[in-house]
């Protein structure tokens, strides 16, 4: 299921293709798909794919919608 994230401390990831890192910041929203598995994650920010260590995620993000368990 995909769910909404607010960015709650800023972090850095990588563009899924490229390789490129970009800096989300506190207030910026990211979509995940909370069924993924393994230690990096994919989300969707800006209409770009990021990849982002699963520890970092969730110590910078907050579900938006907190209606059952986050990542």
């Amino acid at each position: 299921m995909t769910k909404e994230f607010y960015v709650i401390k800023g972090f850095e990831a990588a563009t899924a293709i490229s390789g490129r890192l970009r800096r989300l910041e506190p207030g910026d929203v990211a979509k995940c798909d909370t069924g993924q598995t393994g230690s990096i994650l994919t989300i969707d920010a800006d209409s770009s794919l990021f990849l982002v260590d699963r520890s970092t995620f969730k110590t910078c993000c907050k579900v938006m919608h907190q209606s059952a368990a986050g990542i």
